[in-house]
């Protein structure tokens, strides 16, 4: 099934289906599915033709583990996360995947070779093969290893991951991801205990997503995906997450434009059994069957975007009353029924049989317009007449023979057919024929001879009268010799019906010559290929709802039966055989071509190489595409031949014995894996990459063979559960059309979703009832109160401004009843005029939703979130949020909802005892050692009592000392400026640093431009360019750039510059003809050579530090690092709890704060990317339409971490939210004094979210410590150095082992450094790195495992602070012993 094109149609003809989601207004969900084969193609290459391009497989693990996380903290599941890649797969897929495979082969190997020819740099390292992500593979082995390491971590560390079931069905699982995950859903379904308002998202693009969620039946069913664009994609999209834009399509909503399509068949009269759209909904999805999927090939003439779907809704209306009920009875095909339906849609053949047929002569016209005898027998040389007609020949021939002057004058009773043949008589015999009127206003046919030209010669005259004589004597002759015929308008319309019905039959045979090299005369073979597609139409069905029905079945051709014709097969055998599928190499051997061999075991490699293979017909180099009516060229038929099992396993059985034992093991079926959190479990979990990843010391996972629910004694359950919430009972935050009344028709509205207008029909929704509730007098009797916005997908709000045409409506002052209206001026009466038309239009061409005129807007203040009072109380906060919508039109406010989102509700202050219990781990909210990690120790007068570790002396802030520096402050200046500077045009200046086409060296656009800017995308480029209020500034950098420029080509900008105005260039306008050509190239390769389409592009209202500056600042932190004092501790007694911040209160306190780059943040969430308490320093700030997003390079490496678009090392960077994350320069949630209550801004506005803790303390009998996050500096060099463990090695190959990782202690020592928070890094030390007394890892990149601590104080001095530069004694340092601050902590001598 085309995706994008299933996606596209569902979209445009029902508008409303899909939802932007903004962080805090995501719909709460029990389950998490990711239908992984997704994320793993994107994060492992492009989809383009790119041959250049590669990743190490460390980068694309860590790609896949960000990818995973980040969809995770989206949803943020409550009870079950579900990670499916797709195993060995039916046999019926198996045709699909081989197809694909072999094309993606080819299609790299052309690509490649297409870049050699172009002269492209190849990089030296192999491409990756995407081939490789098919079970079996060692890359997909790999994968299975890396993600059991990501997820015991995760499980361990982040509290979010702790809170839910994590099962895990990799590719040694037979079964398509997102089978396995319907198959979940299928047997919980089965459950006694399931419950029927389940909130399910599922991650993944395939279009049959849509199908297995609708079939589902639970309405509270969400897909997940990302922005779908046509067309043209943005180059300059950013690489972080964070800016990807995702959408939920709710198949609540679906499930309702779907009851509207067929609210037709709900009118009384029309079906003798009871509508069901649960039943219908299985019916749309069989029909969707016919335009393809992924086992079957579409059948003929039905193209999605053809209107395929919106004809067979037609047809399905008008058949379904004559069925007496429904086609797909729970999964199982009603056969009889089906071929009412295919009967009926056997006609669209016609239409496509006319449309090709238009141009033959024996077909006229569209329209069926079938020749009659009379031309029929004309066209064989052979004249045919009626008797009537015989007769108006006679007088005609009587009228040429007289040659009189006076016009014939035919009866004005002549039909139209004897009319035809007068036309066509006087033309043959060169006679004029006119229709006159006579006395009584009757039309005839009038017939005369043609007028002598006046001064024509007598002789010549003579001459043509004896040729057109002779000729005149041939028509006669043919005429008087015609055979006379009478037939019937049933006899004639009898033959045109069977001369059209043999042409209809003729065009089908060419079909299947063409298609199968047999016609339709070899019932046979016919009723053979209708049977298997049947078969296949029941085996998908059963599919879906019941699973796999059969692994060897597969459909054996590479095209489909027609349409009429399907009926043959109605009779085919449904019984099928289980029996096994295919084991790993198996699979890899029956789908991968010989150009991807490398994947595949070496024991293999002859069979798809070797020419005498038994089966190396399977391996064909050359293959025929066949599109087949399709119009893109990914749609067209891969023409190989099929797998034949037998001989498959018969040739591969002798080579098996060959494998390595690690070979065999990859062969071998799996099980699913449950992970679950344990915090009495404490192991260390060894690296899945040593020197790349560290060891979790301590994991808290316990991992355990997923056992699906049992169906043993149980049914299947198709169709609704009793007790599920529908439409305006539908949970909070899954949407429906029914909150408001409202009908719905049919329609070509034109609606607009994807960038451009719909040429299909859609659905279109009309408001009733709109003058009354539109009225400004009702909307302002709302005024003050709280309303639900943004339908369809309703958001609570508060009224806080009611605007009509003519006044704004204020609430009442105090102590007054009355509404207060102001007045509007003209220009007021212009602005909502504006905002009237705007609102009413985008809720018509996007939703195609009428609204009606909008009378009145309703002004709101949006639900921010809850706001934690200094009591501990939650109560709910409205206030304008950046980029939310506040104006609504008064007729599609919601009153009231029936279930309320339960994260918004307020709840009062809980005992100080049961927020903060003792051993719980916060931040510190007090002016001095703000941000510092404490543990709450004990309570006394609802105050609490804390161990606060602290640092002496302040911080330093060189995050603001970089940003402020003289070294890395970029001065800018204006356009205007530098072109005078320069001696240009400023319109030159314009165009060449922008994207300047150019029609030079055979192509019609090549860019010449710098590209430091880009008006039309809103663009600038990091540290070359900005825009402020007087327009566009060059930097530094960016003039020494264009200097280079004009001096290495000035002819090239005098020829800009003699024409500035010009919009368009040919290479002859800069340089003479003769040399034009090289001189392009030598420019081509300049511009090439400076690498501007690297540079960093960033939206022009973004604030962000170049690579340099953000370089400083990594190096600034890691000196801070090295010098820094060790924290100490210090019990506080009678800290008020709003000094004490929880990590999972982050969110709704810490949203309103402002940043600036260079400002000092520390991570205060207890879940996400980064590790909690790890310190950085903001480089960026940018704005999207919802929220404000931080780049910010940690002080540290972690595992999640980024370059951040190449500006800082790897594993630094990240990108997150500003209510992540505390503002250590900019104190703005101080407790306490009266200064900190002014500084402190207006509280968060995201939701409340689960709480969350760190787990016991550990150490020694209960006594861990506070510990700072042991962190090493970060990684320096490429990636690839990191990966390859180079970068942590001086010259004479010693490791160097920096880090503050491997600090230890003895019981009897408790003054280490503390351990409150652990973070993890990349690189772990070397194998020979000093540990400290309790294992923890020395050298850099070290993992530091986490503490606790019980209530017993740590003692008052600090003689074993193991900070000695270097191995086992503090301060020693040698040449080839580990150079790191962290080295064996030992006991001092006293």
């Amino acid at each position: 099934m085309g995706v994008p094109k299933f996606f596209r149609w569902m979209s445009e003809r029902y508008p409303a289906i899909s939802q932007l989601i903004a962080e805090n207004r995501i719909p709460e969900f029990d389950c998490l599915y990711l239908d992984m084969n997704g994320i793993i193609h994107n994060c492992t290459h492009k989809d383009s033709d790119d041959a250049t391009f590669r990743m190490t497989e460390e980068q694309m693990f860590i790609a896949i583990f960000n990818y995973i996380e980040h969809l995770f903290g989206k949803i943020k599941p409550k009870q079950l996360f579900f990670m499916a890649i797709d195993g060995v797969a039916p046999r019926a897929k198996m045709n699909q995947q081989r197809a694909r495979r072999f094309r993606t082969a080819l299609d790299v190997e052309v690509a490649r070779e297409k870049a050699i020819r172009e002269g492209k740099d190849m990089p030296k390292e192999e491409a990756f093969d995407s081939n490789a992500i098919t079970p079996g593979t060692e890359f997909m082995h790999k994968l299975t290893q890396q993600l059991k390491y990501f997820i015991n971590k995760k499980v361990s560390e982040d509290v979010e991951w702790q809170g839910c079931e994590i099962v895990l069905s990799g590719h040694e699982v037979p079964g398509e991801g997102e089978h396995k995950i319907m198959e979940y859903i299928r047997l919980a379904k089965a459950q006694p205990e399931y419950d029927p308002n389940v909130r399910h998202c599922l991650y993944g693009l395939d279009a049959d997503l849509i199908m297995l969620g609708l079939l589902s039946h639970d309405p509270h069913f969400c897909l997940l995906r990302e922005e779908v664009t046509f067309g043209r994609k943005s180059k300059s999209q950013s690489k972080e997450l964070e800016h990807q834009n995702f959408y939920l399509m709710h198949l609540c909503i679906v499930r309702e434009y779907l009851e509207l399509e067929f609210q037709e068949l709900k009118e009384e009269g029309v079906l003798h059994f009871p509508f069901d759209l649960e039943r219908v909904i299985d019916d749309f999805i069989l029909m969707a069957f016919f335009v393809g999927n992924d086992f079957l090939p579409n059948l003929p003439n039905l193209h999605i975007n053809e209107g395929a779907l919106a004809l067979m809704f037609k047809i399905y209306k008008t058949v379904l009353p004559k069925g007496g009920g429904y086609i797909n009875e729970g999964g199982v095909i009603n056969m009889q029924r089906l071929a009412i339906l295919l009967d009926e849609l056997s006609h669209v053949e016609y239409r496509f049989f006319e449309s090709e047929s238009a141009d033959q002569k024996w077909f006229k016209g569209k329209q069926m317009a079938k020749e009659d005898v009379m031309v029929k027998g004309k066209t064989k040389g052979k004249l045919v007449m009626t008797t009537q007609q015989r007769e108006v020949w006679k007088h005609v021939k009587k009228f040429v023979s007289s040659r009189t002057n006076e016009p014939l004058n035919l009866s004005s009773a002549l039909p139209a057919a004897d009319r035809k043949f007068v036309e066509e008589l006087a033309d043959s015999l060169h006679l004029e024929w006119r229709t006159v009127e006579n006395d009584e206003g009757a039309r005839h046919m009038q017939l005369s001879f043609p007028p002598k030209l006046e001064g024509d010669n007598e002789e010549e005259d003579d001459f043509e009268d004896e040729e057109s004589q002779l000729a005149i004597h041939r028509v006669v002759k043919q005429y008087d010799n015609a055979q006379v015929l009478d037939v019937s308008k049933e006899q004639a319309k009898a033959e045109m019906d069977r001369q059209y019905e043999e042409k209809f039959q003729e065009w089908k045979d060419q079909y299947y010559n063409g298609k199968f090299e047999w016609d339709r005369e070899n019932e046979t073979e016919l009723t053979k290929l209708c049977e298997n597609y049947v078969q296949g139409l029941q085996w998908v069905l059963y599919y879906y709802y019941r699973g796999v029905v059969s692994w060897p079945w597969y459909y054996q051709y590479h095209y489909s039966p027609m349409i009429s014709d399907v009926i043959k097969g109605l009779k085919a055998d449904v019984n099928f055989k289980l029996g096994q599928p295919f084991h790993p190499y198996e699979q890899l051997m029956g789908v991968l071509p010989d150009r991807s061999k490398k994947i595949v075991p070496t024991v293999y490699h002859d069979l798809m190489t070797n020419p005498n293979s038994p089966i190396i017909d399977f391996y064909p180099r050359d293959f025929e595409l066949d599109m087949n009516g399709k119009k893109m060229e990914w749609e067209a038929v891969v023409k190989i031949p099929f797998i034949d099992e037998k001989r498959l396993l018969a040739a591969m059985a002798p080579k098996n014995q060959l494998l390595s034992d690690v070979e065999k093991f990859r062969n071998d079926f799996g099980v699913s894996l449950k992970f679950t959190y344990n915090p009495d479990t404490d192991f260390i979990y060894p690296s899945s990459l040593v020197g790349i990843f560290p060891d979790i010391p301590h994991c808290h996972c316990v991992e355990n063979m997923f056992d699906l629910p049992t169906i043993e004694g149980l049914d299947y359950h198709v169709g609704l559960m009793d007790g599920v919430k529908l439409g305006h009972k539908a949970l909070a935050g899954f949407p429906s059309l029914a909150t408001i009344p409202y009908n719905a028709t049919l329609g070509f509205h034109g609606v607009n979703v994807f960038q451009q207008d719909s040429r299909n029909e859609s659905m279109v929704v009309t408001i009733e009832n709109t003058e009354v509730r539109g009225s400004s007098k009702t909307a302002s009797t709302k005024l003050g109160q709280r309303v639900f916005v943004g339908y369809p997908f309703l958001q609570e709000g508060k009224v806080v401004k009611v605007s009509d045409e003519l006044f704004d409506y204020f609430p009442p002052d105090e102590g007054s009843p009355h509404i207060v209206p102001t007045p509007h001026g003209p220009r007021e009466i212009d602005d909502f005029r504006k905002k009237a038309a705007r609102i009413e239009e985008n809720y018509s061409k996007r939703l195609g939703i009428i609204i009606g005129p909008v009378e009145s807007i309703t002004h709101v203040e949006m639900l921010k979130g809850l706001r934690k009072t200094d009591e501990g109380a939650t109560v709910k906060e409205y206030a304008l949020v950046p980029g939310m919508e506040t104006e609504f039109a008064s007729q599609v406010i919601v009153d009231e909802v029936v279930s309320e989102d339960q994260r918004f509700l307020e709840r009062g202050a809980v005992p100080i005892e049961e927020e903060f219990p003792p051993g719980s781990r916060n931040f510190f909210l007090g002016e001095f050692n703000y941000g510092r990690p404490l543990e709450v120790v004990g309570h006394e007068n609802n105050r609490a009592e804390i161990w606060l570790s602290t640092i002496k002396g302040k911080e330093v802030e060189f995050g603001k000392n970089v940003v402020s520096g003289v070294g890395f402050k970029t001065r800018y200046v204006p356009a205007k400026t530098v072109a005078s500077m320069l001696h240009l045009n400023t319109l030159v200046l314009s165009k060449i640093t922008s994207s300047f086409s150019v029609s030079a060296l055979g192509l019609p656009r090549l860019n010449l431009g710098l590209n430091l800017k880009f008006e039309g995308k809103k663009l600038k480029v990091l540290g070359y360019t900005r825009k402020s209020d007087i327009g566009w500034e060059y930097s530094d950098k960016a003039i020494s750039l264009l200097t280079t420029y004009m001096t290495k080509f000035p002819e090239f900008f005098a020829g800009v510059s003699r024409n500035p105005y010009a919009s368009e260039f040919t290479e002859t306008d800069f340089f003479p003809a003769e040399v034009a050509g090289a001189k392009i190239k030598e420019m081509a390769a300049w511009l090439k050579s400076i690498e501007s389409k690297n540079f960093e592009k960033v939206p022009l209202d973004a604030d962000q530090l170049d690579s340099d500056a953000v370089m400083a600042i990594e190096q600034a932190a890691d000196d801070a690092l090295a010098n820094s004092p060790a924290p100490e501790f210090k019990k506080m007694k009678g800290v008020p709890r709003n000094a004490l911040m929880k990590p999972s209160d982050a969110e709704h306190r810490l949203g309103n704060q402002h940043f600036a780059t260079g400002n000092r943040v520390v991570y205060v969430q207890d879940s996400g990317r980064v590790p909690i308490a790890t310190r950085g320093t903001v480089v960026g700030i940018s704005r999207t339409a919802r929220t404000t997003l931080l780049d910010v390079v940690f002080d540290v490496t972690f595992m999640s971490g980024t370059t951040l678009g190449e500006r800082c090392s790897p594993f630094r960077g990240s990108t997150v939210p500003i209510a992540s994350v505390l503002n250590l320069s900019n104190k703005q949630v101080i407790a306490g004094s009266k200064t900190s209550l002014e500084k402190r801004p207006a509280p968060s506005h995201t939701p409340l979210t689960a709480n969350g803790g760190y787990g016991s303390p550990g150490g020694p009998n209960g006594r861990g410590q506070y510990r700072e996050a042991g962190a090493p500096p970060p990684l320096r060099g490429s990636f690839r150095g990191a990966v390859a463990g180079q970068n942590g090695f001086r010259g004479n190959g010693n490791p160097r082992g920096r880090g503050r990782g491997g600090l230890g202690y003895s019981s009897e020592n408790m003054n280490a450094t503390p351990a409150l928070y652990k973070n993890v890094a990349i690189r772990d030390g070397p194998p020979n790195a000093a540990r400290g007394g309790n294992g923890f890892r020395g050298g850099r990149g070290g993992a530091v495992p986490q503490q606790g601590f019980n209530a017993v104080p740590p003692p008052s001095s600090l003689d074993a602070r193991g900070r000695g530069r270097g191995g086992r004694a503090r301060g020693s340092r040698g040449r080839g012993t580990p150079r790191g601050r962290g080295g064996i902590a030992q006991e001092q001598p006293s």
